[in-house]
């Protein structure tokens, strides 16, 4: 077990040194997925047919997409990770000699327990889930309004700039992640884990667009049209892509400091590795810290738990502006959750947890409106700077059919509209300890 234990070590060597320069290596290609967003009317925005002046609404169309992109990425990158809890834990029995179970259930799903694995143990998983996104912060991403104004012309009483763009878009985003997990036991109140997620991630969007000659209505020389000469003013724009490739991959360290009769208190950390392409949105593209505790009580079969959590975040480019390369930092965030462990059998147990985070002056996105030169009013969005926080529940099980094999299936049930969010998400695992 302790070659397992150096494998894994020079495993995690080798992802730093591949992924941590991975965003200065990279050209910031326009078929990204960070960019579908941004081009969805083409690489140089929305342009009108038109000889007699330019009518361009590209400026507006960047200011109202770009922030979007920006709370986009910067949330997606924010999912949840199922927890290398280790199912069966062990604990050194003196008057026994020997190792025995510590617990008597086998686990939680997505947070934390004190317990260790036990001296010299290795724990394996593999697990999958899948997040269709449904909205983000208050607004539906089946229908997200947008309002293009006109780029300033010499003349600012030109009526041109009267005449607006509005805009239904659909955005349709979603994301597979298959985890793999280790967790090997350093000494019997020692852990170190490792999860390597392999991401999906789809993006694609259909904009359509009504022109509302305000300045303009009664011009036949239609200077706003999506075709010359002619009194078109509706159009639709579609853009997507596919990206898969490897995640962030999170290095955590766990050691239980304290023992009770039926209680323990553990203190861990996390460390983020930038391995993922964050203009795929397979990543944060930034290096990340956690330090986390964690409380669990065991009475008999039941296991209450308490998980508490502070994720600091690098600077990144998906915070920032992808179409400049500009980089900011990531938000940071608060994590805490409460859950409970119940052994229904000893081939059975039940899960339940209340999943919370706050992120820290992170984008939002919030309904709006916006009124024309002519008392007009048309539904836009907002973008702002602000701290939300993001509640889930979760439910799940535990069943071991044989051995030391477990499977898991969990479903994560959002409570709030923070964030960007998907209303469930199932997921379904195998783990084994030799």
């Amino acid at each position: 077990m302790r070659k397992i234990a150096s494998t894994l070590a020079c495993a995690a060597a080798i992802l730093l040194v591949l992924g941590w320069p991975q965003l200065s290596a990279q050209s910031f290609n326009r078929d990204k997925l960070a960019f579908v967003v941004s081009n969805v009317f083409g690489a140089n925005g929305l342009i009108l047919e038109n000889d007699r002046h330019q009518a361009h609404f590209d400026s507006s169309f960047r200011s109202n997409f770009g922030p979007f992109n920006s709370a986009l990425a910067s949330q997606l990158t924010s999912a949840p990770i199922p927890s290398t809890a280790a199912g069966f834990t062990y604990a050194f029995d003196s008057t026994l000699g020997t190792y025995v179970r510590s617990a008597q259930n086998f686990g939680p799903i997505f947070s934390e327990r004190a317990e260790t694995i036990g001296a010299d143990r290795f724990y394996f998983g593999v697990s999958f889930q899948h997040f269709g996104f449904d909205n983000i912060d208050d607004l539906s991403l089946d229908n997200f309004p947008a309002v293009f104004n006109h780029r300033p012309t010499v003349d600012p009483d030109s009526p041109f700039l009267k005449d607006v763009i509005t805009s239904r878009n659909l955005i349709d985003v979603s994301m597979g992640q298959l985890t793999t997990f280790f967790t090997y036991g350093l000494t019997d109140r020692m852990d170190v884990s490792v999860a390597i997620p392999f991401v999906s991630t789809n993006l694609d969007i259909i904009s359509d667009v009504q022109i509302q000659r305000i300045g303009t209505a009664g011009d036949e020389t239609f200077p706003h049209t999506f075709r010359r000469g002619q009194a078109d003013s509706q159009r639709v724009f579609q853009n997507g892509g596919t990206a898969s490739g490897l995640g962030d991959v999170i290095v955590r360290f766990k050691g239980t400091t304290t023992k009770w009769e039926n209680a323990a208190l553990a203190i861990g950390a996390d460390v983020r590795l930038p391995t993922g392409n964050e203009l795929d949105f397979l990543g944060s593209g930034a290096p990340g810290f956690k330090p986390f505790a964690v409380f669990s009580y065991n009475y008999g079969r039941i296991s209450p738990r308490v998980n508490v959590g502070y994720q600091f975040n690098g600077e990144s480019a998906l915070a920032g502006n992808v179409l400049t390369g500009e980089k900011a930092g990531l938000p940071e965030q608060f994590l805490y959750s409460v859950g409970v462990d119940i052994g229904v059998t000893s081939k059975f147990s039940v899960v339940a947890d209340y999943l919370g985070q706050r992120l820290i002056d992170a984008p939002r996105v919030i309904p709006s409106t916006f009124t024309g030169a002519d008392g007009s009013v048309f539904p836009t969005t907002t973008f702002l700077i602000d701290s939300l926080n993001i509640a889930d529940a979760a439910f799940g099980f535990k069943l071991n059919p044989a051995s030391t094999f477990l499977v898991t299936f969990n479903v994560l049930v959002k409570l709030n509209n923070g964030g960007l969010r998907d209303d469930v998400v199932p997921l379904i695992g195998i783990s084994f300890t030799p």
